[in-house]
């Protein structure tokens, strides 16, 4: 006779404990994952408006030279047929040029983007005014020039931009992001020199 057979109880599976995750674990996870992509998202938000606020600047500072090359081309008269940029929002600008080369100056407002706000200052002043309570108008001679130096700040609302500022030169020279300073009065001569005394009469 053979021997008897033993059934012997299946091998039951052996759990492992490292064969997945807690719910605090998981948890935990999907905490740290919202902290970093919040702050990633506040970065981006905060380049995307720097990036705004230095297109704006752009664009302000690239209509301030085609009205002074305007009043060149069309050698304009002052107050008559001059080129010019009107002051007069904190959210917006007029620009008034010869868009279609016809010899007609026509209107056009540029819109800041959301958020931006436009100011100015007459150096050395240093006085931050509002243009939408005291507008002002920058225009051209037929050299050029505007007469007067007028610094143009932009600022955006957004904690962490900023601000950008175009100045505007006597002579029509413009910059962007420079600070504007200048003598309070017109300073006294060190030498007096005679027109009358000192000079030889000569014979010929």
């Amino acid at each position: 006779m053979g021997k008897p057979v033993m059934n012997l109880p299946p091998d039951k599976p052996k759990l492992n404990s490292a064969a997945g995750i807690s719910v605090t674990e998981l948890l935990l996870v999907i905490l740290i994952i919202g902290i970093v992509s919040s702050f990633a998202l506040a970065r981006f938000l905060t380049a995307s408006k720097s990036v705004k606020l230095s297109g704006a600047t752009r664009t302000l500072s690239t209509y301030l030279e085609k009205a002074r090359v305007d009043s060149v081309r069309r050698h304009v008269v002052v107050g008559v047929n001059e080129a010019s940029v009107n002051i007069n929002s904190s959210t917006s600008y007029t620009v008034n040029i010869d868009f279609a080369g016809t010899g007609v100056v026509t209107a056009r407002t540029v819109t800041l983007p959301e958020g931006t706000s436009l100011r100015y200052s007459l150096p050395p002043a240093a006085t931050s005014i509002d243009p939408s309570g005291t507008p002002t108008t920058i225009s051209y001679d037929w050299r050029g020039r505007p007469g007067t130096t007028i610094l143009l700040t932009l600022t955006d609302s957004t904690a962490g931009v900023g601000s950008s500022s175009v100045s505007v030169g006597r002579v029509g020279d413009l910059s962007t992001d420079t600070t504007v300073t200048g003598p309070v009065s017109t300073p006294t001569p060190q030498t007096t020199v005679s027109t009358t005394s000192g000079i030889k009469s000569m014979t010929y």
